[in-house]
């Protein structure tokens, strides 16, 4: 167990919420039943873990919580997958800086990822 070497880990959380698209797409109010992987990577500290499980689970649940229900529409201008990658991505690393990558699943098949370069 080197703690030179990058580890990573991820953790799920999930939320549902409601949002329409009136450009390009098109699509009438429709809810969808949001699921979404956070990464994070780095060094491994002193005791030989990245991040602690539990703690990132609960900041993961609190952001659930907060978008349980809503309007997506009144938080994000074009809210589609791709650009609640983004804000989710955004908002975690307010918490935690070694976050690298979201990702989110709007349907089982269909997802989106954002990380940044």
């Amino acid at each position: 167990m080197s703690p030179h070497k990058k580890y990573s880990v991820a953790v799920t959380s999930s939320f549902t919420a409601e949002h329409w698209h009136d450009k390009t797409l098109s699509e009438a109010a429709h809810t969808h039943n949001f699921k979404y992987e956070v990464y994070l990577s780095g060094p491994l500290n002193e005791e030989g873990y990245l991040v602690d499980f539990r703690a990132l689970e609960e900041c993961l649940n609190a952001l659930s919580k907060s978008l349980e229900g809503k309007q997506l529409n009144d938080i994000l201008p074009n809210p589609t997958t791709e650009n609640l990658a983004c804000w989710l991505f955004y908002e975690v690393k307010k918490t935690y800086p070694q976050i690298t990558k979201v990702t989110v699943r709007e349907k089982e098949n269909y997802f989106a990822a954002y990380e940044e370069d």
